[in-house]
């Protein structure tokens, strides 16, 4: 069976992130990576809301609850033959793929979250998810407001803009108008737009003091839905992905020619698990989130048959 493992990013924190693995192996995570972030994880990511409202302590708080998910079923015997990540995800899923070590995973996400969360303070920003838009509507929107960035596409029809909030409210104002539904996110600021910039300087630097290695996994760009073939390209991507939007549903299209029967979402949230049902509804998806859930992933694994030519 060929598994892919998606990696969530910011906004997919849950209360009890931590907790969920207290008292096995992968409780250590978040002190490891809490240390590399200079943050107490173990408490900080029991707690939804100042992950969600720093940028700071949410990426690494997310970052630990997907590395303690993936230990874990790595730790069971179920690996990945394809790895990607969405935003924030893409560094978990270098870590997955052998690229970088979980300590300089973890070195990296602790820079990236201090410097995006700088970028917003110094620009101010908002994002808002747009629904039952199609491609030619949505290209509309952002010709009509070139102030805002298109900053995901998640899944057939549902997009996320990003700028500055005066032109976030005139493109959602755009998008009802054509029959889209507008859901305004609560962030922290215009993640994947140019407010972004200062923080690409920043991670590209942390970046360079890191040994990337080349992939031993099939990993799939966040940005184009195409593997990365080499330790530059994922280095760019790491880099790049900050400002680029998440081709999210791309990276979803391009499972199934790769043989993918089962996708695992490696982390909190849930909310690659909605995206992949609605985008290749005929690969079967689940969540791990706790110790229960690498049991379901073990006996789903355990129950497929195996091809004939094995």
């Amino acid at each position: 069976m060929r598994i892919a493992f998606l990696f969530p990013g910011q906004g997919s924190q849950r209360p009890g992130m931590a907790s969920a693995w207290r008292g096995t192996p992968q409780a250590r995570v978040f002190a490891d990576v809490g240390h590399a972030a200079g943050l107490d994880l173990a408490t900080l990511a029991d707690d939804a809301d100042r992950c969600g409202s720093s940028t700071a302590v949410g990426q690494p708080a997310i970052l630990a609850a997907s590395l303690a998910a993936f230990d874990a079923l790595v730790a069971a015997g179920v690996r990945p033959d394809v790895v990607a990540g969405h935003s924030l995800g893409e560094v978990t899923a270098a870590v997955a793929a052998g690229a970088l070590s979980p300590n300089d995973g973890a070195t990296l996400v602790a820079e990236r979250g201090r410097a995006m969360g700088a970028a917003c303070a110094a620009t101010p920003g908002a994002m808002a998810a747009v629904v039952r838009l199609d491609d030619d509507a949505m290209a509309t929107v952002l010709a009509r407001v070139p102030d805002v960035a298109l900053a995901n596409v998640n899944a057939p029809g549902q997009a996320v803009l990003s700028g500055p909030p005066a032109a976030v409210d005139r493109a959602a104002a755009i998008a009802r108008e054509l029959g889209g539904r507008v859901l305004p996110l609560d962030v922290e600021g215009a993640f994947h737009s140019s407010a972004m910039t200062s923080a690409v300087v920043r991670v590209d630097t942390a970046l360079r003091r890191l040994p990337v290695h080349e992939p031993a996994t099939t990993f799939l760009s966040g940005t184009t839905g195409r593997p990365l073939p080499s330790a530059g390209a994922v280095s760019r991507a790491l880099v790049e992905g900050i400002l680029a939007p998440v081709r999210w549903r791309q990276v979803q299209e391009a499972l199934p020619a790769l043989g993918v029967e089962l996708i695992v979402e490696v982390g909190p949230g849930g909310v690659l698990r909605g995206l992949a049902r609605r985008t290749v509804p005929d690969i079967p998806v689940l969540t791990v989130e706790g110790p229960e859930d690498v049991r379901e992933v073990v006996a789903s694994v355990a129950l497929r048959p195996l091809p004939a030519d094995v």
